[in-house]
């Protein structure tokens, strides 16, 4: 019993981060309330970087790092030397998404580039392998299939709106602030020095 529910946590360890992301940023924006919409955005962005993509990259970084055997065959592939090389890019995946929970936006931007980059490409790899492998392993084609495809449209979609935001503050031009890597405030504070 303790053996299955562990099993279905690994296995179920992307969309379970996902879930509680968008909770998160749900308990804390509360977006039933009026004006609440550009906290959302900003909380949503914040969770799903830290959990969705950082807490995930850095716990798949693990399992191909140092148990191999065991993502390969949750993958549906056989063990291969290039799952350390793979668990190094979540291990980059998983900081950077991580620093980017307090980041300015364009430290986001970049963050979220590399995640899509990344994660677009597992999931092209693993419709490819759906069609010519007939892979249908719950590493493969079940929960991180969709949060390979999820991840990314919510951290571009929340990107997207957190930089049209921040266009519109008086004196600001659209692509100022969006590529900025400090945050407003020590930017300020850096401009009274």
């Amino acid at each position: 019993m303790i053996g299955d529910l562990i099993g279905g946590v690994l296995t179920y360890f992307s969309m379970i981060m996902l879930v509680l992301a968008v909770g998160i940023a749900v308990a804390m924006a509360r977006p039933w309330r009026k004006g609440t919409c550009a906290l959302f955005t900003e909380e949503l962005f914040r969770w799903v970087a830290l959990l969705g993509a950082g807490a995930v990259g850095l716990y798949t970084a693990g399992m191909h790092i140092f148990f191999p055997k065991v993502s390969a065959e949750a993958i549906g592939w056989a063990t291969s030397p290039f799952q350390f090389e793979v668990g190094m890019a979540d291990l980059t995946i998983g900081v950077l998404s991580v620093l980017a929970f307090r980041a300015g936006l364009g430290f986001r931007a970049a963050a979220t580039i590399a995640v899509t980059v990344f994660l677009g490409g597992d999931a092209v790899g693993h419709v490819r392998q759906m069609i010519v492998a007939d892979n249908f392993a719950p590493g493969n084609a079940g929960p991180w299939f969709w949060s390979d495809v999820l991840v990314p449209a919510i951290m571009i979609g929340t990107l997207v709106e957190l930089w049209r935001q921040s266009a519109k503050p008086e004196g600001s031009s659209p692509r100022g602030r969006a590529f900025d890597l400090a945050e407003p405030q020590e930017e300020e504070a850096l401009a009274a020095v």
